[in-house]
């Protein structure tokens, strides 16, 4: 591929915004002051590489997709700091921003390319591990991104991925619902459009991998199921080494993934009734830790070639 050069950033000289919406190009400093999160996404990194069972050697050649502004990235350079990052988004603004922070953080050893995932770019058996924070799930066509990622990753090498699952969308939608028809007008119209928007959300994702007439036009495109993954790397040739839960402690998964949904949307400090977050803990307390494996509203997946 030919590339242009701007600001510490490789450009794919015939790359266009296809399937990408403002919020990643030309409102990208928003987005990355909303999402940008060192500790929480390195503590989803440490756990991924624990579920990928392998050891990584420190001189690694590793490919971050979907980086947006460094997350996964910036943490992956600093845990392998003899190897090379390859940083990879079809936003160059948001890859201007990490390759800033990288620089503001002496980290010398981060590249970044500014191309479409569904498009063929490195060269076959090009690296030793491959790590998607919450990247699949943005795109058009997952099957045909994946397949440039697998073409591009040594033989044996792992696919770390943090992706939203169908099982645990269903289950959130339930509690967004469940809190809107408990709590009606206690609500502030401000928290009421929020849950409107989580419940709407939800339900124009549901039912991968089917392809809607609006899906183009969503930023969060999809939710992933294990019979869908299992189709997928059968297709990729890839094999399904794991999917695991974000956390071992599943007491307040609920709460947890509202409290921070409210929080990026910018919702943290708006007043909540009482009732809304009693209908929470009776979520989380009254299903079993057993049967919340299986109703994971996030996951970290292992793929392997």
């Amino acid at each position: 591929m030919r590339c242009v050069y701007s600001d510490g950033v490789y450009i794919d000289d015939a790359w266009e915004p296809a399937g990408v919406t403002e919020q990643f190009l030309g409102n990208a400093e928003i987005y990355h002051e909303r999402y940008f999160s060192d500790a929480y996404w390195k503590y989803l990194l440490d756990r991924g590489l624990t579920c990928a069972t392998v050891d990584i050697p420190n001189t690694a050649r590793v490919l971050d997709i979907g980086s947006g502004s460094g997350n996964t990235a910036l943490i992956a350079a600093t845990i392998f700091n003899g190897s090379e990052v390859f940083a990879s988004d079809i936003s160059p603004q948001l890859l201007k921003i990490l390759m800033k922070l990288a620089n503001n953080a002496g980290l010398t050893n981060v590249k970044s390319f500014c191309f479409d995932l569904h498009k063929d770019f490195f060269a076959p058996a090009s690296f030793d591990l491959v790590i998607g924070g919450a990247i699949l799930h943005h795109m058009l066509d997952p099957l045909a991104a994946l397949k440039n990622v697998a073409k591009w990753l040594k033989p044996g090498a792992p696919i770390i991925m943090m992706e939203p699952m169908e099982a645990g969308g269903h289950l959130m939608c339930a509690v967004y619902q469940t809190i809107l028809d408990e709590c009606g007008e206690e609500l502030d119209p401000r928290i009421a459009h929020f849950l409107n928007a989580m419940v709407q959300d939800y339900e124009a994702r549901f039912g991968v991998p089917r392809v809607k007439p609006w899906t183009g036009n969503l930023d969060d495109k999809w939710l992933f199921n294990r019979t869908y993954l299992k189709w997928l790397v059968n297709e990729l040739g890839l094999r399904l080494d794991s999917v695991n839960a974000m956390s071992d402690d599943s007491s307040r998964w609920i709460e947890s993934m509202i409290r921070g949904n409210l929080s990026t949307s910018g919702n943290a400090t708006v007043p909540t009734p009482p009732r809304m977050w009693e209908v929470v803990a009776e979520f989380d307390q009254g299903i079993s830790t057993t049967v919340k494996r299986y109703l994971m509203q996030e996951a970290i997946i292992v793929l392997r070639k």
